[in-house]
């Protein structure tokens, strides 16, 4: 008998030889912003690849990303989905935190214009009226931004206007009350090929405008010093999960579509095709130490910073090696 028991264990341990890891499924928090900039989330949960970790993803919904970052504080959600410069303002003030990897890794802010206006160049739109969210905004920044490095005076050489979010903004493009639009999907998508009012004009996703446009802000996933101390291994199978997440949704585009038909049930799919077909070239984890040097020098020129963070206090380096796979 005790022959056979041990003939059963040795056979059981050979069976188990190579077999993948089976975790007991753990709850996290996540707070974020219904958005495509944060898709890639929706579509791990979605997808499987969350369960396949041994995690169950808790969303709670805000409205903004100071809310998340609020949340992230106080503890109320483990994790947060907002952007790169976040846990940089977090440190300076004296509360660890880190982006664990990103979730598209260029800014999703564009710039459109309408199809009949003539401009070629940002320098062209000396005279134009271009719309924002609102004063302050990530959207009235980036757009700020843009014109100073084509040698245009905010304000001075182009009408800067606040007009709200996507409806209020294409009401604003229908109009003609303003000649363009600075903001986030789906606004671009629907001004272009929705209403066909307008045309991309600057877009960081495919590369476009200054380096430093590209990566002043982008969206990822972040956490505190204190949970991730407390959680490392389930840290690493969040971002490992993740990961994959973000190369099925960069080989397989129509993965990405399906979650997004899920989580914006009553926008028309050709508006959502049209959306993963950019951002699908965003799709990638890795944080470069270049992106958080202009991301530094940005909200420095800004004054949302004082001095430069560097890289490893705001990216949980020990998760890179996970990025490549």
């Amino acid at each position: 008998m005790k022959t056979l028991l041990n003939l059963v264990a040795a056979l059981t341990a050979m069976l188990s030889v190579g077999a993948p890891a089976v975790h007991a499924q753990q709850v996290i928090k996540i707070g974020t912003t219904p958005s495509f900039i944060f898709l890639p989330l929706y579509a791990a949960e979605q997808l499987g690849y969350f369960k396949a970790e041994g995690i169950t993803a808790q969303f709670v919904d805000f409205e903004g990303g100071a809310e998340v970052t609020t949340a992230m504080v106080g503890g109320s959600v483990d994790a947060g989905g907002t952007m790169v410069e976040r846990p940089l303002i977090l440190v300076e003030k004296g509360f660890g935190a880190k982006n664990l990897l990103a979730l598209e890794n260029r800014n999703p802010l564009h710039l459109v214009i309408r199809k009949d206006h003539p401009a070629k160049e940002v320098k062209d739109l000396k005279g134009s009226k271009l719309g924002m969210t609102r004063a302050g905004s990530g959207t009235d920044l980036s757009l700020r931004a843009l014109l100073k490095d084509a040698g245009l005076e905010p304000d001075r050489d182009v009408a800067i206007i606040g007009v709200g979010g996507v409806s209020s903004a294409m009401a604003a493009l229908k109009a003609g009350q303003v000649d363009g639009y600075m903001g986030a999907e789906p606004a671009g998508a629907i001004a272009v090929h929705q209403l066909k009012l307008a045309r991309y004009f600057v877009d960081p996703r495919l590369g476009q405008g200054p380096k430093f446009l590209q990566f002043m802000t982008f969206s990822t996933l972040q956490t505190s010093d204190k949970w991730l101390a407390a959680n490392p291994q389930l840290a690493e199978r969040l971002v490992r999960a993740m990961v994959k997440t973000l190369k099925r949704m960069r080989e397989d585009p129509e993965s990405a579509v399906a979650v997004g038909q899920k989580l914006f049930p009553t926008m028309d799919v050709t508006i959502i095709r049209s959306i993963i077909a950019i951002e699908k070239n965003t799709y990638s984890p890795a944080i470069t130490e270049e992106a958080i040097r202009l991301c530094n020098q940005f909200q420095k020129q800004v004054g949302s910073l004082k001095t430069d963070i560097p890289y490893d206090k705001v990216v949980a380096t020990q998760f890179k090696h996970l990025w490549d796979q």
